[in-house]
């Protein structure tokens, strides 16, 4: 067994996830009060388990990928391992006895080590990490190798958007609770209440809720953001569940997402398709972004943030955003190669890109107008100037 504990001029995060992720067995990985365990084999991933919640977990992905019963799951005979470790086995048992498919296995699998990494670099941004690996406890591969670094590359773009929102001291293990009903009420309409009164409940975190409504987790954060700003949605810390059916026999626990029809739910849904302008602020700045989200949103609208310009385009053509902001300086590629990407796309011939930029430099104007740009914008950016920014292009669009 290997002990390494990490000190101030070692990686931490996902650069010491990954500087430690090539051998086979298990990585743990502590911060106070959490723990978190890697399955690897010769750097790739088996599985992961720990956490806040783990019985949630486990439940939440069984019912997505695979609607497996608390009955079925009752005849798998236990090991005398870990809880995480009984999930696999879990698993493979399922499979072999055709029970579920090895894809319903490898979709569970991911979701499941996707969260528990998301889990360990958001903990990092405030905590010290330590390592340990044990090269001697191995699971079976046979199920599914996940791609590491593919991996993380994606729940850091994950983490970064989730951050954007302005929730990185917030976990989505974390379950909404509506406060101030009656002024709630005054601020939807009617169908939206309904909703939020039948399902946000302080009883389901933001990822059940997600399962549950067929939402993915970030656009319907995204939809909460200025519930929880203006003070009528809270968040709040629940327990996990005390046994794996507790659940499903307690008639009190609507949180267990298979007693509750897994389809879209058409009042959140309409909140989610709200009709407020789409804005986009694409920069590599975190706090930029993040400034830009508050203006935007306390003025009504809905906003993207992009901070890797590799996912800019796929991102603009999937939000489609009637304005876009667009930072000057940027690595990989710069404003002015974004721009010009963004006027081949057709749907974005007249969309409003406004430069910004804190050089605001005759040479500069006219470069960026050579790539269709619509005006610019100096940093650090003004509330005031911004929303009328918005309101010109957005008045002429309408």
């Amino acid at each position: 067994m290997l002990v390494d504990n990490s000190s101030n001029d070692t990686p931490s995060g996902l650069l010491g996830i990954q500087s430690r992720m090539h051998f086979t067995g298990r990585l743990d990985i502590r911060t106070s009060g959490q723990q978190w365990s890697l399955y690897l084999y010769m750097g790739r991933l088996v599985w992961a388990g720990g956490g806040p919640h783990p019985k949630r977990r486990w439940q939440r992905y069984l019912t997505q990928h695979a609607q497996v019963s608390p009955t079925t799951l009752a005849i798998v005979p236990p090991m005398d391992n870990s809880q995480q470790c009984q999930d696999y086995h879990t698993l493979s048992m399922l499979v072999k006895r055709q029970q579920i498919s090895p894809e319903q296995a490898v979709a569970i699998i991911r979701s499941t080590v996707a969260e528990v990494l998301f889990d360990i670099i958001q903990q990092e941004e405030t905590k010290p990490i330590t390592f340990k690996s044990d090269a001697e406890d191995v699971l079976d591969t046979s199920l599914a190798l996940l791609n590491a670094e593919q991996l993380l590359l994606e729940i850091q773009q994950n983490w970064n958007a989730w951050r954007t929102l302005g929730l990185a001291d917030h976990s989505p293990n974390l379950a909404p609770v509506l406060r101030n009903a009656e002024q709630l009420q005054q601020y939807t309409s009617e169908k939206v209440y309904k909703t939020l009164v039948s399902f946000v409940d302080g009883r389901r975190t933001l990822r059940d809720l997600s399962v549950l409504m067929k939402q993915d987790l970030l656009q319907l954060t995204r939809v909460l953001v200025p519930l929880y700003r203006k003070g009528l949605v809270a968040l709040t810390k629940i327990s996990d569940l005390s046994t794996p059916g507790m659940s499903a026999r307690s008639p009190r626990s609507t949180a267990h997402p298979s007693k509750i029809p897994a389809s879209p739910v058409s009042g959140f849904s309409s909140l989610l398709a709200s009709d407020a302008p789409v804005i986009a602020c694409i920069d590599d700045s975190f706090r930029e972004c993040q400034l830009m989200e508050q203006i935007l949103v306390d003025a009504g609208y809905q906003f993207v943030g992009i901070q890797d310009s590799i996912r800019a385009l796929p991102t603009l053509i999937e939000r489609k955003p009637r304005l876009i902001f667009l930072d000057l300086v940027m690595p990989i590629a710069n404003g002015y190669e974004i721009c010009a990407q963004i006027r081949r796309i057709s749907l974005f011939k007249t969309t409003p890109v406004v430069i910004l930029t804190s050089n605001d430099g005759i040479i500069d104007r006219v470069r960026a107008k050579m790539v269709g740009s619509s005006g610019f914008l100096a940093k650090p950016v003004d509330a005031e100037k911004v929303l009328a920014i918005a309101q010109r292009y957005l008045t002429v669009q309408a």
